[in-house]
């Protein structure tokens, strides 16, 4: 994507400066502006949706968009925390990089003296050895043409100023030039010579950016002459003309959801074996590592013998009209499976693709994001932007680390034991698979996440798996809890179900609706009384609607009943 720069104003720099800028200067303001134009594209939508809601959480996850015009990288974020890389999964999109952060108590003191950037294939072990050192003090990620921002905002951050030394002026282009990225490090000394023998021993790049100064001034000095001065306070002019502060609209009415014209049957096996056909051939995202498995959207693997999970949303979001609740749903949806495969969701990140206008949608669904964050305790971060014309969409990626040594079950381990439902079921059919295959996608009311019910629901099944209560747990996604059960019955065909259920809905809906924040559980008889305590104790409802049996035939009240052969 091309980046329009707006022109500078020349004026307001003459008004500040109090004079007519060098041509150093002026180098120095059209690189610095390009670059701060280019990274600071979507700030109003980050600080819309992004959020820190889990202070415990050791876990950073990233995304890299293919599409992301600001050119983010996601191991220089890693880098920068001395995080350790956990993971990597591909998507059409771009990538999602999982990482844990070191404990931070070794962190020094912000006594920053010089300025070194440093790039090549060797950061990591750089800057491992650099956190080592006690005259480190910190590293930040510079990206694509970023290295004009990344400086701007360390200066802010320290309330410093810069000696900037450089051979020629034209040289000043690293600024805005997309080949330079990497890490900017602080160090609290100014003995150049121990950190130029480390980052040679590691065989790593670097460059002299300078001397920081208590005087909140950039000296631009050429053959030990100051060639420009540049008070920082002229660059915040700068920034601040340029930040956009209208509030982002917020969506103030939802249109009326079109009824569908399905009509009730007897039975429904032909439509239960439709969408077992159509579910199987989804292929969530591509694994980076050997080292990781795949269960459905979920990426699992071990690490020093703990388990960590990462889950990508699978609901269909793009028929909904309520914008804040499409970005709602998308993040439980990726949360509430880790949930049920035993891991704790922690951290979330996504793909935006965010409409250039300020349209009343796009303030609702990062608002949405944010949300979710909020009310299921992760840490929304390091999101990957990018403009589009159209609405406002976005895929999610949630990782956490595990409750227990393994994925948990979500497949029926055996006969005999009562199947539970957790939630409310209300039978949404907006957007729904059933509808999709006759045509009727774009009808129906679409599903809603009460945000405080789902907190409950995840803790609800996160406790129950760690007390032992829990056999398996399945959230009901795409073509609901029929289908949700049918997969739970797996491929043994010993393995069958009998479901009775009644709800005041059609049958339709009560086998094939979508509803958000359904789980379905398997507890031994000797469980269920303890279980529900646990659900009333938290504030979930529980219903027990039928048993695991080992006849090979799946049963829902008078509407379903086929062998398990019928569905392979």
């Amino acid at each position: 994507m091309r980046i329009k720069v707006k022109p500078m104003n020349y004026q307001l720099l003459q008004k500040e400066l109090g004079r007519i800028p060098n041509k150093t200067e002026n180098l120095f303001f059209k690189y610095f502006w390009k670059s701060y134009q280019t990274q600071s594209m979507f700030d109003s939508e980050t600080s819309q949706a992004e959020v820190q809601a889990n202070d415990m959480s050791k876990l950073i996850l990233t995304a890299q968009g293919n599409d992301d015009p600001r050119n983010r990288i996601s191991e220089n974020t890693i880098h920068a925390l001395n995080a350790k890389k956990l993971a990597t999964i591909s998507r059409g999109k771009g990538y999602f990089t999982l990482g844990a952060i070191p404990d931070r108590s070794s962190i020094q003191p912000q006594i920053v003296k010089h300025a070194y950037f440093i790039s090549g294939t060797n950061l990591k072990g750089t800057i491992q050895t650099l956190n080592t050192q006690v005259w480190f003090e910190s590293a930040i990620p510079v990206y694509k043409g970023g290295l004009g921002y990344s400086l701007y905002q360390m200066l802010i951050q320290y309330g410093r100023g810069l000696i900037m030394p450089i051979e020629q002026s034209e040289n000043l282009n690293i600024l805005s030039r997309k080949g330079m990225y990497g890490l900017l490090i602080l160090v609290n000394q100014d003995n150049q010579d121990v950190f130029n023998e480390l980052v040679e021993e590691k065989k790593c790049n670097y460059l002299d950016i300078g001397r920081i100064t208590k005087e909140n001034n950039i000296n631009i000095v050429h053959k030990n002459k100051i060639a420009g001065h540049i008070p920082t306070s002229i660059l915040t002019r700068m920034v601040s003309q340029h930040k956009r502060f209208d509030e982002i609209k917020i969506q103030t009415s939802i249109p009326s959801a079109i009824e569908s014209k399905l009509k009730e049957k007897k039975r429904y096996n032909n439509e239960l074996i439709s969408l077992m056909k159509n579910t199987i051939k989804t292929k969530p995202f591509h694994a980076i590592q050997k080292k990781i498995r795949k269960r459905g959207n979920i990426a699992f693997f071990k690490q020093s013998d703990r388990l960590y999970g990462l889950a990508v949303n699978n609901n269909e979001t793009n028929h909904y009209k309520d914008f804040k609740m499409k970005s709602v749903a998308a993040i439980a949806n990726s949360t509430r499976q880790l949930a049920c495969a035993g891991i704790r969701p922690e951290v979330c990140t996504g793909f935006i693709a965010v409409s250039n206008l300020n349209l009343e949608e796009k303030g609702s669904y990062l608002k949405g994001i944010q949300n979710a964050g909020k009310h299921l305790n992760i840490n929304v971060q390091h999101m990957s932007f990018e403009q589009r014309g159209g609405s406002m969409t976005g895929e999610f990626c949630t990782a956490g680390a595990g409750t227990g040594p393994e994925l948990f079950p979500n497949n029926f381990p055996q006969a005999n034991l009562f199947v539970s439902m957790l939630g409310s079921h209300r039978g949404e059919m907006g957007g729904s698979q059933l509808l999709s295959i006759v045509n009727q996608e774009n009808t129906g009311s679409e599903p809603v996440v009460d945000l405080l019910m789902e907190s409950r629901l995840q803790e609800t099944v996160l406790t129950g798996i760690q007390g032992g209560f829990i056999q398996s747990a399945r959230t009901v996604g795409r073509g609901g809890i029929a289908v949700s059960i049918a997969k739970s019955l797996g491929n043994n065909t010993q393995l069958g179900a009998r479901i009775h259920f009644s709800r005041k809905l059609k049958i339709y809906e009560l086998l094939f609706g979508e509803t958000q924040g359904l789980v379905i559980v398997t507890i031994k008889e000797s469980d269920l009384m303890e279980f529900e305590r646990v659900c009333m104790t938290i504030g979930i409802p529980a219903t027990t609607i039928g048993r695991v049996t080992d006849d090979g035939v799946y049963s829902f009240n008078d509407a379903i009943k086929l062998h398990l052969s019928e569905l392979s």
